[in-house]
């Protein structure tokens, strides 16, 4: 494969676990972010050279985060720990405040 080619191939099956997906719908269309905007700012084609420098410089906990590439957004991967955390005390709490 040419150095500057602009495909990205992942070569393992990617999964998506979605968590409070009504609320932060609603979350995002009370600042008019729609889903379209969110699957265009996130894309991995796009995002791709964001996601291998991000993966240079991760945190203490090996989670690592980076801006998308239109800098709309702020990625953070999560230990399991973090995703716990937020599933069992801090997401019910986080949406109530907005």
């Amino acid at each position: 494969m040419a150095e500057n080619c602009d495909k990205l191939v992942i070569e393992k099956p990617v999964y998506v676990d979605a968590y409070f997906v009504d609320s932060f719908t609603k979350l995002r269309a009370a600042d008019g972010i729609s889903s379209e905007q969110i699957m265009q700012s996130l894309s991995p084609v796009v995002n791709r050279s964001n996601v291998f420098k991000a993966g240079e410089a991760s945190g203490a906990s090996g989670s690592f985060f980076f801006f998308s590439k239109d800098k709309r957004f702020v990625i953070k991967t999560m230990t399991k720990t973090e995703k716990k955390f937020f599933l069992t005390r801090f997401a019910k709490p986080y949406f109530a405040h907005f």
